[in-house]
Parts: structure tokens; C-alpha cells; sequence
């Protein structure tokens, strides 16, 4: 059987640039057949190789609709010289050039007619209404055959013929029509629709009727479910009942499987559906009547589809080992920042929420703790999009007592001569929270004086000998270590 290949694999194929040629002495030809079809309906293109010297050689076959590549395949001694892709067209109502052209030279073009494909309409609207009240109808086009999704908007109609509106069909191809009931009415009031058409799909007959029995003592079902699904995943059904001393129950109804029946409390009923199959179903809310309140029903064509990317949060701290993981925890002294690289797989913005005595500058991205007392938490969170779910990093942050730092201006340790003054600081240096510096000689008074002036702390050396000098500021408790440098002077 020979092995085809989609457009996805044509692509790679292609940017991949190993295409085996035919060597060029061999003259080949390509006869390209292209059947008419359908939109929407999948056909398969067909291309033969030859050549009159033989070929011997593998090459691939690259066909094309209207200048777009749909496929490729590989021919050969060993495949055989009839190369083959599955082709759905996108567009009807016309001619669509086709071509295939071969790796080791020569091509064949031609055209296929491509017919506009059938539609068929279907309408729902609730069971029972009010008059005087707004009921939604719902009305889906559908291709008679393929996977033609239909565009364009559906006419709805009462069934005498009367025109009540327009609307635009969505992506799964359903239109919805608020159709308010007038004041008065009583008995049954029927519906059809009939689809347009579009530049691919046929314009429709009208859809079979539904019909709505309204009574001035009707009660009205209101069913509630997202419009969009995913499979395998818990979604709430609920339904409203209106006048809300309605009791009985509800049995809820996805396309003619029922999932269940759930009592009706408080003018409520829910249950949880899990999907398991994709595609667009409809799903129906029937009430049993109860309490002097008559049955009724609504219903909703949603969509089914699979599931979302889980998005992945990467924090990355500047010279840290590797991103932080979910729930680990991130050591920072008081004081000390970090700034660190963030994304997300999806490419939406992550958002930082901070708990604790830690703060985080979005323009830098950068970590900073303010204080000691306790972790910090740091959330980190994705809205969700470009085909991923929402996502979310939790980690901790552990602080610890910071380190003071002074800017000063003493020599480095060593010899200096008799007489000399050595500036140490400015007068009034402060750590950096603020703790005044003091100066002390702790050993060798005698060759050296500290006294300020100028402005400035000074060491005067008056005396051979050595001398030690230290400067200091007190701890904040639990906050600040203290502060202490030292220097070692020789006096000649």
C-alpha cells in the first residue's frame, strides 16, 4: 500500500530540503489526475511518474490546489512511480487548478470542478412559553455530506409563512432569533428556518417545524450550559423554572441520551454531564410539571471540543539553579534582590501576586524582601488562550536576617609613613538602614589617633608601631546583622 502524505508532513518535507532527485540526464514526465468533487468532500490526487530512459531513483511528488501545497509522496523503485494525496476542498462553485510537480523534473497541472455542497436546516425553541414572553429559537445548517461548516444567516419563519427575522449562523453553523410571543396568545405557535447559502454551500428548504404551546399559565424552562465543551471534563447543567413554586423534576437530554433526572428545588434543577465525544450536541432540559405548574422545556446546540493545553509558568532567578519549580521555596536575605526571567508556554502575560515582606516590579522583574517575619508567597498566573488552559505557579519565598553595607573611604590594610593622615569616611556615614558608623582604635592607640575634621573621620599616624582600626553599627534585631570592618595599620 502506498503511504500518503498530508499537507502538515508536506510542509516539513519541504522545509526540509532533502528532497531525493532523479539525476538530471533522466528525463521524466508527471500525468496529474484530479477528479472533480464536493467542498468539503475528501478526494484523492493522483500523479504518475515516467520517463523513457527509466527512472531508478526516488524522488517526491508536491501537489498543489490554486498555489497552496495539499501534499506529498514519495515515488521509487520500491514505492512504485504513482504518487497519491488525500485533498478536502475548501471552496465550491468553480474551477481549482491542481498541479504536481516532480522532485527530479517535470510537472503536470490541471483542473478540477468543484461543486457547492447541499445543506439541510434544523430548529428547536422551548416547549411550552408565556405569552407576552421572549423564547430563543435555535436553527443549525449542516452539509449534506463532508465537513463543510456553512456560513452566512438563516431566515426564520412562523408557520404561515410570515417572515419574524435574521441571524447570523456562529462557527458551528447555528443561528439563534429572539422571537418575543404577543400578549394574548394561546394554543400552539410553529416555526421553520431555511439557510441561504453561501459561495460553497447550497441554499436550503425549510427546516421541519418546531412548535412552542403557549398558555398564559405556561411555565418556562431557562437552561443554562457554556456554549463551548471539553471532552472528558465535568460540565453543570442547570435549569430554571419559572414561577419558582414549580416542584417535580427535570430530565436532562444530550442529543437522545439522557443523563440524568434531578429534582427541582427552590425553582432549580442541575447535575453534572461529562462529555465523550466531540461535535456539536444538543442538549435539552424537559420539566415534569408540579404544584400546579405546567411541563415545559428548553434546549441549546453547544459545542464539544478537546481539551486545553495545560499552560507551564517558567520563573528563571538570575544565577539560580535552573527555573523555580511549583511549591519550592526560593531563599532571599533582607534587602536582597533578584531579577529573574518569566514566560509562559502560551505566550499570554503572567500576572505576580505577592504575600509577605517581598515586593515585585513588574518593569524590571525583580524580587526584592522588604523585611523579616515570615515566607513570602508569590503567585504566579496565566488568563488562558492560543489554545492553552489557564495556568499557575505557587512558591515560597524564605527570608533572612540582611547584611549592613557602608559606603567608606579607608586605606586598604599595610605600611604607611609617620605623620601621614589617612581619611577613613565622611562625617555621619550611615549604613544602608541608616545606622550611624562609629570608629574605634582597638589596639595600638598609641601610633594612631582618630579625629575629625573637614568634615571627614581622619586617622592620624603619630607614632612606629601598629595599630587596629574597626568600624561598627548596631544590629537590628531580627531584621539587620550589625555591621563591623576592620583594618590593620603599620606605622614607620
Amino acid at each position: 500500500m502506498k503511504r500518503i502524505v498530508g499537507i502538515a508532513a508536506a510542509v516539513a518535507v519541504i522545509g526540509s530540503g532533502v528532497l531525493l532527485a532523479v539525476p538530471a540526464s533522466a528525463a521524466s514526465s508527471v500525468n496529474l489526475v484530479a477528479p472533480d468533487g464536493v467542498v468539503g468532500v475528501q478526494e484523492t490526487l493522483t500523479a504518475h511518474v515516467s520517463n523513457t530512459s527509466g527512472i531508478g531513483a526516488e524522488g517526491t511528488v508536491t501537489f498543489t490546489a490554486n498555489g497552496a501545497v495539499v501534499g506529498t509522496d514519495t515515488v521509487g523503485p520500491s514505492q512504485g512511480y504513482d504518487a497519491q494525496t488525500p485533498w478536502v476542498p475548501s471552496s465550491g462553485g468553480g474551477r481549482i487548478n491542481v498541479s504536481a510537480s516532480y522532485s527530479g523534473g517535470g510537472s503536470d497541472s490541471t483542473s478540477a470542478y468543484i461543486s457547492t455542497v447541499g445543506s439541510t436546516v434544523s430548529i428547536s425553541s422551548p416547549g411550552t412559553a408565556g405569552a407576552g414572553t421572549t423564547i430563543a429559537l435555535n436553527a443549525q445548517a449542516r452539509a449534506k455530506v463532508g465537513s463543510y461548516v456553512p456560513t452566512g444567516s438563516m431566515a426564520f419563519y412562523l408557520s404561515n409563512g410570515r417572515t419574524i427575522g435574521n441571524a447570523n449562523l456562529n462557527g458551528q453553523g447555528v443561528a439563534t432569533l429572539n422571537y418575543a410571543i404577543p400578549a394574548g396568545t394561546n394554543g400552539n405557535i410553529s416555526f421553520y428556518a431555511t439557510y441561504g447559502g453561501d459561495r460553497s454551500a447550497d441554499s436550503s428548504k425549510a427546516s421541519p417545524t418546531t412548535t412552542t404551546r403557549v398558555s398564559s399559565q405556561a411555565s418556562s424552562v431557562a437552561l443554562v450550559v457554556p456554549q463551548t465543551n471539553y471532552i472528558n471534563s465535568s460540565v453543570q447543567l442547570t435549569a430554571t423554572i419559572n414561577p419558582n413554586s414549580g416542584t417535580g423534576s427535570v430530565t436532562f437530554v444530550v442529543d437522545s441520551r439522557t443523563v440524568g433526572t434531578a429534582n427541582v428545588a427552590n425553582g432549580a434543577a442541575s447535575l453534572i454531564w461529562v462529555p465523550t465525544s466531540l461535535g456539536n450536541p444538543r442538549v435539552t432540559a424537559t420539566y415534569s410539571g408540579g404544584n400546579g405548574v405546567s411541563a415545559s422545556s428548553d434546549s441549546k446546540i453547544v459545542a464539544v471540543v478537546a481539551p486545553l493545553k495545560a499552560d507551564v509558568i517558567t520563573i528563571d532567578p538570575a544565577g539560580a539553579q535552573g527555573a523555580i519549580l511549583n511549591n519550592a521555596t526560593y531563599v532571599l536575605a533582607n534587602g536582597a534582590s533578584v531579577q529573574a526571567n518569566i514566560s509562559s508556554a502560551s505566550g499570554t502575560p503572567v500576572s505576580i501576586a505577592v504575600v509577605g515582606p517581598c515586593a515585585y516590579n513588574q518593569a524590571t522583574n525583580t524580587f526584592t524582601v522588604q523585611g523579616v517575619g515570615g515566607n513570602c508567597t508569590v503567585t504566579a498566573t496565566t488568563p488562558g488562550g492560543n489554545g492553552f488552559a489557564a495556568g499557575r505557579l505557587v512558591f515560597s519565598v524564605s527570608t533572612s536576617t540582611g547584611a549592613q553595607t557602608a559606603a567608606v573611604s579607608a586605606p586598604k590594610s599595610g605600611t604607611y609613613k609617620k605623620g601621614k593622615t589617612l581619611t577613613l569616611a565622611k562625617a555621619g556615614t550611615v549604613t544602608n538602614v541608616n545606622k550611624p558608623i562609629s570608629w574605634k582604635v582597638t589596639s595600638g592607640a598609641a601610633s594612631c589617633k582618630i579625629v575629625k575634621s573637614g568634615g571627614a573621620v581622619q586617622l592620624k599616624l603619630v607614632k612606629a608601631g601598629k595599630c587596629k582600626v574597626v568600624a561598627s553599627a548596631p544590629a537590628i534585631a531580627g531584621q539587620w546583622s550589625a555591621y563591623s570592618q576592620t583594618w590593620n595599620y603599620t606605622v614607620k
